[in-house]
């Protein structure tokens, strides 16, 4: 009995030892698997540009890089549209076991990690539709001028299920893009504090580093002519 118990726990630590090495070509080959899995061009199933810069053999075998770019126009990254990408992480480290026996990415470190992109109002529609918090709120979008995102569906907190429209600031808290409210009107009357509160509770925080590749924090958002930029400058 002892023996076949021996005999079983070895068989399982060899099983596991096979699962979780895997050689330095393998771990990028599945990294760039991952990566076009989580980030498509919908118009190009190719528009998705990727380099993939290896560490050492050793580190790269333990889910470490040098370095990983990403560039598409435009792009969808899990539930997040935009008219255009650009990504950068410096010296990531990513689970190696997660990746290669799940498929997944989760970064457990990373030097630095930057993400410039561009939405547009189709863009954020898109998102919101996807998104638990909104996906049955049924939104469209109008960005306006003066740099406010206009929101109008149906209420579905409370049980109020009623038309809404809600004139929003975006705005950067925490690495993250959040939209103040800044007037709320529920059946064309004037919503009362506590369901302006409720709501921006409700749909914030609307992208967090945690949703993208690499965890590259949100760290200005600008609106010029129609268009949303997420950490770049608008051009002149």
């Amino acid at each position: 009995m002892v023996g076949k118990f021996k005999l079983t726990l070895f068989s399982t630590l060899m099983s596991a030892a096979l699962l979780v090495a895997s050689s330095p070509s393998k771990v990028a080959q599945t990294l760039e698997q991952v990566l076009r899995k989580e980030i498509t061009n919908p118009k190009d199933s190719n528009g998705v540009v990727l380099r993939i810069v290896p560490a050492s053999p050793e580190e790269t075998e333990k889910g470490k890089f040098q370095l990983v770019e990403v560039e598409s126009k435009p792009a969808r990254v899990r539930n997040i549209f935009l008219r255009e990408l650009k990504a950068r992480a410096v010296e990531p480290v990513i689970d190696i076991r997660a990746l290669t026996e799940k498929g997944k990415l989760r970064t457990v470190s990373v030097k630095e990690s930057s993400l410039q992109g561009i939405m547009d109002a189709d863009n954020f529609e898109k998102m919101l539709a996807e998104l638990k918090a909104t996906k049955d709120m049924r939104i469209k979008v109008q960005i306006t001028d003066d740099g406010k995102i206009i929101l109008k569906g149906i209420l579905t907190l409370l049980r109020i299920n009623n038309p809404f429209e809600a004139v929003c600031r975006p705005e950067v808290r925490e690495g993250c893009l959040y939209l103040r409210i800044e007037e709320l009107r529920v059946n064309n009357v004037t919503a009362p504090t506590f369901l302006v509160s409720r709501l921006e509770k409700h749909i914030n925080p609307v992208v967090e580093p945690k949703d993208l590749p690499f965890n590259p924090p949100i760290k200005s958002v600008r609106i010029h002519k129609g268009l949303i930029y997420l950490n770049m400058s608008p051009p002149n």
